[in-house]
């Protein structure tokens, strides 16, 4: 990827490409309460050229602004418990900072691998929960029952529990750019038991003070790295391409959020799957990006 590509006189052809790859992230993180840079960071990498460094300062950027509008959506559906996203915040936005002082000090190709092994894990986790109770999603009401999500047993929202998942999410969240959600998630269906839709307005929720300390810290360390090509990194360049993909972002967040409360859950289930599977396999292998 050229140096003009990383300033906001990048080329036109560029604005277009990261806008679009913007608007696509923003869809799949409003709809799955992640921040979007799952989708941004691999499809950008395979499709201009691969930085991670100045792409994972970019989708941070992102994440605050997909977060937010997906936050926004989920609390006017009264979909949001602020009790329990006041227990996940603090551990959340203290290792936001350390996964990227990690970041910046330590190559993340094996934490990236095992990290791709959990979505996968997690992918077959859900896949095996929607085998397992078809029955009983049959005969369960299409209103209220916790059995029909999947859930084995009573919510377990305990301050350490909650606090160990906001960990998890931040450190990820900062070490390697992703949204939160994409930790949250999975941590508050399987480990909290929470619904999936009441998981995914939780994450989003947390994601937005989060994101906001992380991308500032990783935009103002830039300088302190290297690009591929050896040169030096500066904010300009992270902050040219989040103007290119935050509009469409928001955009995409703003129909994604409202598909969650309008969607059935089977799809929503479905596409969770999907994105654990394809998030997966790209960290399984980032030298294919």
């Amino acid at each position: 990827m050229h140096q003009s590509a990383y300033t906001p006189a990048m080329a036109l052809l560029e604005m277009a490409t990261f806008a679009g790859i913007g608007l696509i992230a923003g869809l799949i993180g409003g709809l799955l309460g992640i921040g979007g840079s799952t989708v941004f960071i691999p499809a950008a990498s395979l499709i201009i050229a691969p930085d991670q460094q100045i792409y994972q300062a970019a989708a941070m950027i992102l994440n605050v602004f997909v977060s937010g509008t997906a936050t926004l959506t989920h609390y006017r559906a009264g979909a949001i418990d602020f009790r329990l996203v006041r227990r996940i915040v603090p551990a959340a936005v203290l290792f936001v900072l350390l996964g990227v002082g990690v970041s910046n000090r330590l190559d993340a190709t094996i934490l990236e691998r095992l990290f791709g092994g959990l979505l996968l894990l997690l992918a077959a986790t859900e896949t095996f929960r929607i085998w397992r109770n078809k029955k009983l999603r049959r005969q369960a009401t299409l209103s209220n029952s916790t059995a029909a999500e999947g859930d084995a047993g009573p919510p377990r929202t305990s301050l350490a529990m909650l606090t160990g998942i906001g960990s998890v999410m931040g450190f990820m969240g900062g070490l390697l750019g992703i949204g939160g959600g994409t930790i949250a998630v999975p941590g508050l269906r399987f480990a909290a038991r929470l619904p999936l839709r009441n998981s995914i307005a939780i994450a989003a929720a947390v994601t937005v003070p989060m994101a906001v300390i992380g991308a500032i810290y990783k935009n103002l360390s830039l300088s302190e790295l290297s690009g591929p090509d050896g040169a030096s990194l500066s904010a300009t360049q992270s902050i040219g391409i989040a103007l290119a993909i935050v509009p469409t972002a928001i955009l995409g967040s703003w129909i994604g959020a409202r598909l969650v409360h309008q969607l059935p859950l089977m799809t929503i289930r479905l596409c969770f799957i999907t994105l654990l599977l394809v998030a997966g396999f790209r960290m399984l292998d980032p030298l294919a990006m």
